[in-house]
């Protein structure tokens, strides 16, 4: 009897033993807005308590001086590459998603990255790359022109409005993209001169009525009428009331320039009447851009609010001089240039509204004159505007960088409703970074380094930053994908 009464004493006080475990750590969940001192236990792939109770673990980590957030959600990443996401993890991204431009076909996108990704992957269907599918003609044709994606961008079809006879199949080429999982509608409407008005608004109709949303570059990027960013912006707010679509505006900072803060006022006051529309920033006042694009037909320096001057080459790393612009304007290639068009001030406000995520518009790492924003983007935010500047607090930012995209997207992609969160049940994708350290080293004329700062970065439950080093040999990303007629 006293020996059974024993057992049953010592089972009741028997604690589960979890897979990893962070003690001490400032927890900040922004959906139940905890900001406190918290204990974490990981289980597999979730998270099983946030508490302050004592926790046992096989691996236990001292967290004291550390936040533990969710894990970063980037809408706008053109980062597919391996040694790209090696950067974005140590920029405390765990979930990158291709939703701006996308891709055709979207089965065979999924299929190819499926057990090889460091991070969880998405894609929208490219209207840019459908069409241009059905320009080239459809099947093997089609799809051998898709192969390469600067040509298709490039080429004289971009310009061309569909022929009426490839025109119905548009739609029904979309629909497939999304019932074989893309996460909403991508379309580079400013790389595809001949997109009409009345096709944009056909395919904002095919998101309205999949129950989903368009992703755009919009048409115009630019100060003056006509055709002007504020025109570009009407036509998705009016496209998005009458569809009743989802539309996200991607980089209105890149688009607006001095006006982007004004652009999203225009935003903000469409969704209080129930428009349902949104925007992203990234935290840089430069864009990256083809030279030979139309972004630089003639009369571009009023339309953009800069100057030569303004432009840095990608090759050089040299502000341009007339003369360099118009050698690289008439030559052949990727000649790509930074455009510094935005202030301080303007990047600053757009942090600070409420409704702009923060997303960044990231692409391959092309050595150390590329972009800054694909190695730093969201350490940016948390050291230089957190930190220093103080345009924003942390929560908010934290928020900007996990809640808010994954709410964005959770009515059509469910997986979204277990991410973006630190709470039990929620994704194990979880940083942990030092809060007088984060930032970023990437710059301009420097961008292939490394943000500072995070000390650990899970992926599913799977460590990809341990202790600020890299984790080799790991691919826990799995599959975003949404449920759109299925």
């Amino acid at each position: 009897m006293l020996a059974a009464a024993a057992l049953s004493a010592t089972g009741a006080r028997a604690e589960p033993v979890h897979d990893i475990v962070f003690t001490g750590a400032r927890a900040i969940d922004p959906e139940t807005r905890l900001d406190a001192i918290r204990n974490i236990a990981i289980d597999g792939d979730r998270i099983v308590a946030v508490t302050t109770a004592k926790l046992a673990g096989r691996r236990v980590i001292d967290a004291r001086g550390l936040v533990a957030a969710p894990g970063f959600i980037d809408l706008h990443s053109h980062a597919t590459t391996r040694e790209a996401a090696t950067y974005q993890v140590r920029d405390g991204v765990t979930t990158r998603l291709e939703l701006e431009i996308g891709t055709w076909p979207v089965a065979d996108w999924y299929q190819a990255k499926r057990g090889r990704e460091l991070l969880n992957y998405g894609t929208s269907v490219g209207h840019t790359a459908v069409r241009y599918y059905l320009q080239k003609g459809e099947g093997e044709a089609g799809l051998a022109a898709l192969r390469d994606p600067a040509e298709k961008f490039a080429a004289p079809e971009a310009d061309a409005p569909l022929a009426d006879a490839a025109y119905p199949r548009l739609a029904s080429l979309l629909e497939q993209g999304l019932r074989e999982g893309a996460i909403g509608i991508g379309s580079g409407t400013q790389y595809a001169p001949g997109i009409t008005r009345r096709e944009l608004l056909d395919v904002t109709r095919v998101a309205g009525r999949s129950k989903s949303c368009l992703f755009t570059h919009i048409r115009f990027g630019s100060l003056v009428e006509p055709d002007s960013t504020l025109e570009a912006v009407q036509e998705n707010i009016a496209n998005a009331a009458i569809t009743g679509a989802c539309v996200h505006i991607a980089h209105i900072n890149s688009m607006a320039m001095s006006e982007a803060p004004g652009m999203v006022a225009l935003m903000r006051d469409a969704r209080g009447r129930g428009v349902d529309i949104s925007t992203e920033t990234y935290p840089w006042g430069g864009s990256v851009d083809a030279v030979r694009s139309h972004f630089f037909d003639p009369g571009w320096e009023k339309r953009w609010g800069v100057g030569v001057g303004d432009l840095q080459s990608r090759s050089t790393g040299k502000r341009l001089t007339q003369a360099d612009f118009d050698a690289l304007r008439a030559g052949s290639g990727d000649d790509g240039i930074i455009m510094h068009m935005n202030s301080e001030a303007t990047i600053a406000a757009l942090l600070a509204d409420p409704t702009v995520i923060v997303a960044s518009d990231g692409g391959r790492i092309e050595g150390p004159n590329g972009h800054p924003r694909s190695a730093g983007t969201f350490a940016r935010v948390l050291g230089h505007y957190v930190r220093e500047t103080k345009a924003l607090g942390l929560n908010e930012a934290i928020r900007k960088m996990t809640l808010a995209p994954a709410q964005r997207l959770q009515s059509f992609v469910p997986a979204m409703a277990r991410k973006g969160r630190l709470q039990p049940g929620a994704d194990a994708d979880i940083v942990l970074f030092d809060p007088a350290t984060v930032g970023t080293k990437a710059t301009y004329g420097d961008a292939a380094r490394p943000s500072d700062g995070f000390r650990y970065v899970m992926v599913n439950g799977v460590f990809v930053v341990d202790g600020s080093e890299l984790v080799e040999g790991v691919a826990p990303g799995r599959p975003i994908q949404s449920e759109i007629a299925r």
